[in-house]
This record gives C-alpha cells, sequence and structure tokens, in this order.
C-alpha cells in the first residue's frame, strides 16, 4: 500500500503569522504546509531578502514541516494583455525564492474569466503565458502545477462558481494539448463540484498522469443555491468514491478548509473525516 501524505493548502492560512501556520500543521499531525508568496497580502513576497528566506526555512526545519509545495496567484485570461505579462513576470520571480528554498512544486492558475468571455485572442496569451512559466520552472528546478479552479461571483451570503478555460472540457482539452509536459496540475475535486453540471470524474481521467498533487475540500450549498465553504464531509456527497478518483493519480493530499476565522476547528474536521474515509478506500 502506498504512503498517502496529508497537508494543508496555504489558503484557509493566510490570516496567520508563519509560526502560527506551522505549529498549527504540527499540531494537527500534518506533513506538508504550502508556502503562500504573493497571493494575499500576509504572503512571503516578491521582494522577500535572503533573510527572510533563510528564517523560513529554518522555521520549517524546526517544526518538522515539509516545504514541498508553494501557492501564488496569477489571472492569463484578463484583457490586458499587460497584466499578462506582468503576471509572467511575478510568477518568474515566484519560481525564483522557490527554487531558492528548495520547494518541488508551485501552485499556479490559467485566470477566472468566465469561459465565454476567454476569445482566441486571450486563450492564445494564456496557453503562452502557461507554457512560458512552465519552462522556467523546469530550468530552475520548480515543478509549475495549474489548479482545475472556475471562475467564482461573490455574494453576501456566499459564492457563485462557473467554468473558466481550467474547467470547460474543450478548454480544458485544449490547454493539454497545447502546453508543455512540465506544466502539471492540482486537482481540486470541490472546485468542480461548485460548478453545475461538471463532469469531475471527466475531468481527473483527461488530466490523469499531469496530476501533481490534490487540494480536498468541500464546499455547502446554501438555501438560496450559493457555496460556503466548508469541512470535507460538512456537503453529503460519495467521498469514498472522490477519493478513489483522486488516488488513482496521486497520494498527496493538501487540506484546503478556507475560512481564517476558524482554520484550526474546520481543519482538523476535515483531517478526521478523510482520514476515515481513506481507511474505508484502503480496506
Amino acid at each position: 500500500m502506498k504512503e498517502i501524505r496529508i497537508g494543508a493548502a496555504a489558503w484557509g492560512f493566510r490570516e496567520l503569522t508563519m509560526p502560527q501556520q506551522l505549529d498549527l500543521a504540527r499540531r494537527l499531525g500534518l506533513v506538508s504546509l504550502e508556502l503562500g508568496i504573493a497571493n494575499s497580502p500576509a504572503d512571503v513576497q516578491t521582494d522577500a531578502d535572503v533573510r527572510l528566506l533563510e528564517q523560513i526555512k529554518k522555521e520549517y526545519e524546526a517544526f518538522g514541516i515539509s516545504l514541498d509545495t508553494a501557492a501564488t496567484g496569477n489571472d492569463f485570461t484578463l484583457e490586458d494583455g499587460n497584466a499578462a505579462a506582468e503576471d509572467i513576470g511575478k510568477i518568474k520571480m515566484v519560481i525564483d525564492i522557490c527554487s531558492f528554498l528548495g520547494v518541488e512544486t508551485l501552485r499556479i492558475f490559467a485566470g477566472f474569466t468566465p469561459y465565454r468571455e476567454v476569445d482566441e485572442t486571450r486563450f492564445s496569451r494564456m496557453i503562452d503565458a502557461l507554457n512560458m512559466v512552465a519552462r522556467y520552472g523546469k530550468e530552475h528546478g520548480v515543478v509549475t502545477a495549474m489548479e482545475t479552479h472556475g471562475g467564482v461571483m461573490a455574494y453576501p451570503d456566499g459564492v457563485v462558481h462557473f467554468h473558466s478555460a481550467a474547467t470547460e472540457t474543450g478548454g480544458l482539452k485544449r490547454i493539454l494539448r497545447e502546453t508543455d509536459d512540465s506544466l502539471k496540475f492540482v486537482f481540486d475535486p470541490a472546485n468542480l463540484y461548485a460548478i453545475a453540471g461538471c463532469d469531475v470524474e471527466e475531468t481527473a481521467e483527461l488530466v490523469g498522469s499531469r496530476i501533481a498533487y490534490a487540494h480536498i475540500k468541500d464546499f455547502v450549498k446554501l438555501p438560496g443555491g450559493h457555496l460556503k465553504p466548508g469541512a470535507i464531509g460538512d456537503e453529503k456527497r460519495d467521498w469514498k468514491r472522490t477519493m478513489e478518483m483522486v488516488l488513482k493519480w496521486t497520494d498527496t493530499l493538501m487540506i484546503e478548509y478556507e475560512e481564517p476565522r476558524d482554520i484550526e476547528e474546520g481543519t482538523r474536521r476535515s483531517k478526521q473525516y478523510l482520514e476515515t474515509i481513506l481507511k474505508e478506500v484502503w480496506l
């Protein structure tokens, strides 16, 4: 039986200091924690100096947490081509930081524009950008991994997800066909479940062997139809089937409880439920 590694994604930890993040990860028995880089205000920023980066390495080592993944933010599908160019430059700087720290895999995005608005100019620009950063990462010993993430519209009581180029089947097939094999993927089944009519299993089979690792989380459907972040298992779905699907392609699972206000309780419940499901999967 292969060993399953359970860590935590960066997003839910975004309001904690680095020592607080690492202490929480250790207390919850997690083996890895994504390092947030230039994705939220509290993250490590692209102008971080060597002294700060060395301190981060020492803190991860002191807490016994693996510094093997990082996450940043970008959007290659914006109408303004200059914005995409700026994001390419940003991601290259993030890759430089990852290379210095020994981070193996960097989570990036394709973009959040509704798929129907991504015309040929934008799509081609996105493909070029993904290839540029993937190849730059390869040159510097860092795998870039694009998350299966749709667009999100926020409402007072929750959010609605919709297809982006990274989730719509036709767009995703083209990304797979036209990008360098060095571009990998962060598979997030909840992001896909959140989009009405999205075929999660089809997406998993499409991405398949190019999955680097998975984000595991849940969304709870509200009475009005909007979604709010939840712990794994809060929404009644067939999680055993989901994990069987995910574990076909990766043994690295990063819990992504997205609510910072109760991040410890939510991540703990997520881990407990996930471990229960994994026991059933491996019976």
